[in-house]
């Protein structure tokens, strides 16, 4: 049983270890839960465990007039992608006043919901809490290596890790999969700016395929990146008489387009694609993925907290029908 005494808590390793066990179902989510200002603008898959390969279809078909011994040319191609997730593990020996005394008045233990939780909970959702914040942080740049094994940002392959690799032909199956040729890349030698930024978000999107310009779009871009918009949105069309809302959460002139300002993506990038096209994997169904807490084999007041799961990101195609990017180029 949790003990309070003089601002100190304490409670066994046992107890912690039965907590986790017990709201197994409720903490695996809670890395998914920290990762919200992302996930609600991806897809989501679960039960990927290391690689499933999905579809890329590509072709051209065309009905004509009439013509009783036409035969086309059946060219129709379809692509492999491969969804992938990465086994990892973290193991930290964790001491349970520490993490108690810097919860003390976070969002965490806030809320009537919360207000009637045991404290060994709240230590374990703490812990799975900040698992899901570095996958947050790191969703677009992280790089898998297998020589390394501390970090999040060597974990997985982020999606701007994938779009790299796609460019270069370092991917999987060495071949270029996105380019100014094929109609999924936009390139610029400048930088976005307040006094540029309008430019670029409106004529990237007009340069891109119709296709794809007529479905219903998210547009990702960094924090900074919106910023820019909307300064120089405000600064160009400040007088406006229908301009009264600071906050644009669409592309001005293409309303399908919603505008996803996050913290986690790369200044001087623009990803344009539905929702249902960009993903974030994870496996969350079988025993080799687990989240425990047991006592420590170095330090009798401390327990170990050990946690094995997948995760990847992928797109599931990047044909200009359904995905295009915008980068600063290189040098």
């Amino acid at each position: 049983m949790a003990d309070v005494k003089k601002g100190n808590i304490t409670f066994s390793p046992e107890e912690l270890s039965r907590t986790f066990q017990t709201y197994r179902k409720d903490l695996i989510i809670l890395p998914m839960l920290a990762m919200s200002a992302m996930l609600q603008h991806c897809s989501i898959r679960t039960g990927i465990r290391y690689r499933e390969t999905v579809g890329q279809m590509g072709g051209n078909f065309e009905i004509g007039n009439y013509k009783k011994d036409k035969i086309g040319t059946g060219d129709i191609s379809i692509k492999g992608r491969v969804f992938e997730t990465f086994f990892g593990n973290c193991i930290e020996p964790i001491d349970p006043n520490a993490i108690y005394q810097s919860i003390w008045g976070s969002n965490i233990t806030k809320g009537d919901g919360l207000k009637n939780v045991p404290i060994v909970l709240q230590v374990c959702s703490y812990i799975m809490k900040k698992l899901g914040e570095n996958l947050y942080r790191n969703a677009w740049k992280a790089k898998h290596d297998g020589t390394k094994f501390d970090k999040t940002a060597d974990f997985f392959n982020g999606l701007k890790t994938i779009i790299d690799m796609d460019i270069a032909g370092t991917n999987e199956d060495k071949e270029v999969k996105i380019s100014a040729d094929l109609g999924n890349l936009s390139t610029s030698a400048e930088s976005i700016s307040k006094e540029n930024a309008e430019d670029v978000l409106k004529d990237f999107f007009w340069s891109r395929c119709d296709i794809l310009r007529g479905l219903p779009l998210k547009m990702f871009m960094s924090d900074m990146t919106y910023h820019h918009y909307t300064e120089a949105y405000q600064l160009n069309h400040g007088a406006l008489p229908y301009n009264q809302n600071y906050d644009k959460r669409t592309l001005e002139g293409a309303s399908n387009v919603e505008l996803v300002p996050l913290s986690n993506v790369p200044d001087d990038f623009l990803l344009l694609t539905p929702k249902s096209n960009i993903y974030l994997l994870f496996n969350q169904k079988t025993d080799d993925e687990k989240f425990i807490c047991e006592k420590s084999l170095k330090n009798h007041y401390d327990v170990d907290f050990i946690a094995n799961m997948f995760f990847g990101t992928q797109f599931e195609s990047v044909s200009k029908e359904l995905f295009s990017v915008y980068m600063k180029q290189a040098g």
